[in-house]
């Protein structure tokens, strides 16, 4: 994956990093270190229609293997973690969706929460080559079973994407938070036969242990530690 033409002459400064579901790198500058868009080859191809592409990623350099061979995951509550990774800069750790924040090979985890877990990945057990890695769905069903607590659960996913559903349930955790739109409520719900529903939202604030009887959209279906969740949206009380 490259950087626009006008960057491709400057060395890169660290690897890849997510902000706001896009890629970014820092590159070297002329005027000092710039952060600028990291591109999958699809994005690349629409700016630059006549480009032909040479694939020279190197996941091991990029995601901070290096000679070291491993880089540093974590187990434990996510905001923790964040928390922890973003109180200075550079971050002590970045963030990526295969392994959600992790530190390259060989740096010292200063002031690490006791409630968080270190865990070392080692390159060779996700590599598929010396500089690629396995595929995402296998990077992260590895991560998955080395950070999360697989959990005995009779919650299956229900319904459809975009279909409609109508469903009695009680509020087991409400989670609020911050987005640019303001309060953020995060609504775990679970029916009478124990399937989860998470739903996101500014405009209802329910209580734990509340029971509510919704109509709602599926909006998706996911897996969180280990358990299978229905995420919805457009919920409506009936």
């Amino acid at each position: 994956m490259p950087v626009a033409k006008t960057y491709e002459k400057y060395p890169l400064d660290g690897e890849p990093f997510e902000e706001n579901n896009r890629l970014y790198v820092y590159v070297i500058a002329p005027k000092g270190k710039k952060k600028v868009r990291w591109y999958s080859n699809a994005e690349y191809k629409r700016m630059y229609p006549d480009a032909v592409i040479v694939s020279s990623f190197n996941a091991r350099q990029a995601f901070g293997f290096g000679e070291v061979g491993y880089i540093t995951i974590f187990k434990g509550d996510e905001d923790t973690v964040r928390e922890w990774a973003q109180a200075s800069w550079p971050p002590k750790a970045w963030y990526n969706t295969l392994f959600n924040f992790y530190t390259p090979g060989g740096r010292a985890l200063e002031n690490l929460p006791s409630t968080i877990t270190p865990i070392q990945i080692k390159w060779s057990d996700i590599a598929a080559n010396e500089t690629q890695l396995k595929s995402d769905e296998e990077v992260r069903k590895y991560v998955m079973a080395l950070t999360t607590d697989m959990v005995d659960s009779t919650s299956h996913f229900q319904g459809a994407k975009d279909e409609w559903l109508e469903r009695k349930v009680v509020i087991k955790e409400n989670k609020t938070s911050e987005s640019h739109f303001g309060e953020k409520h995060t609504h775990v719900m679970l029916d009478a036969e124990g399937n989860k529903y998470i739903w996101e939202t500014g405009a209802k604030n329910y209580a734990p242990a509340m029971e509510i009887k919704l109509k709602m959209k599926v909006k998706e279906h996911k897996e969180v530690n280990g358990e299978k969740c229905t995420v919805v949206w457009y919920c409506k009380e009936v």
